[in-house]
């Protein structure tokens, strides 16, 4: 019909299909990916404040700012330690989860991989609030067994040295079973023949696992290990609820310093400045991960 009426070729009507096609997507790609980030960029260079209407060029000076900054710098500090704590303690427990779960029978799998799942799907803010009672110095559960097998009680959240730490438990546990679901699909795309001519040969469990298992993986491994940073830079709920990043600055990390620099004291050109630098850090390392992927293979 088109090609009758404009008196255009097939291979012009197919393209002209699918522009038109994706021109949604390309749409809702420009105004809610790039052009925030382009915005962000842009108002980085601004002294933005919401409470006053100022909106003055500065050029680079909130990013000099930021290399005087303590609670700034405490943050990426501070972030840096959440991925170091998280991203290790996730990928390894969703791989065993992962074995685990594929060396049990279909109707046992099925059974208990939704149960591992199931925090990726609950909401995050009950998760902070059950967790923050977890962790309670005077009625939490955990000081009550600790108390029961003659243990001293911690003060967990309460503590400078163990806030970080404590919030990082809950971000593996929440995480684990997202990773574990996918290291597993990839363990079912293994094919037997490996294991049977394994066994043949004489190999044991953990050989098998460690000449087998882990090379074959090592793909969704490495995908797995670029989400799992991107997310713990991203890590905001669990720290919100949980200790909104006291006592003091002890588990101040930079989206939550983005959150208060923006909606609290609304300085949103700082707290522009701040997004970028988490950006570009990001970028930086997920090019080295891509890089050190193309390299290993």
């Amino acid at each position: 019909m088109i090609r009758k009426v404009f008196k255009i070729n097939r291979k012009v009507e197919r393209t002209l299909f699918i522009l038109l096609g994706l021109l949604p997507a390309f749409i809702w790609f420009f105004f809610i990916m790039l052009y925030p980030i382009f915005m962000t960029f842009k108002k980085s260079l601004y002294d933005w404040n919401l409470a006053y209407a100022i909106d003055n060029y500065i050029g680079l000076q909130n990013y000099k700012d930021l290399l005087t900054d303590r609670i700034f710098i405490t943050s990426l500090i501070n972030t840096l330690y959440a991925v170091i704590y998280i991203v290790p303690a996730t990928i390894i427990i969703a791989l065993i989860v992962a074995v685990l779960l594929n060396s049990f029978s279909d109707r046992i799998r099925e059974f208990f991989t939704p149960i591992y799942f199931l925090p990726v799907i609950t909401s995050m803010v009950a998760v902070g609030l059950v967790w923050r009672w977890l962790y309670h110095p005077s009625y939490g559960l955990f000081n009550y067994f600790l108390h029961l097998v003659g243990l001293p009680t911690q003060a967990f959240l309460m503590s400078p040295d163990q806030s970080l730490p404590s919030v990082a438990v809950v971000a593996v546990w929440i995480n684990v079973g997202y990773f574990a679901v996918i290291l597993l699909a990839a363990l079912r795309g293994i094919p037997n023949s490996y294991y049977e001519a394994a066994k043949i040969d004489g190999a044991n469990s953990w050989q098998t696992f460690r000449h087998i298992t882990v090379p074959l993986l090592k793909p969704s491994i490495l995908f797995t290990s670029i989400m799992a940073v991107i997310g713990a830079f991203k890590i905001f709920v669990p720290i919100k609820i949980m200790t909104d990043g006291g006592p003091g600055s002890s588990s101040m990390v930079l989206v939550l310093n983005i959150y208060k620099q923006g909606f609290e004291f609304l300085e949103m050109g700082y707290a522009s400045a701040m997004t970028v630098v988490l950006f570009i850090i990001v970028m930086i390392i997920t090019i080295v991960q891509w890089k050190f992927i193309k390299t290993d293979y």
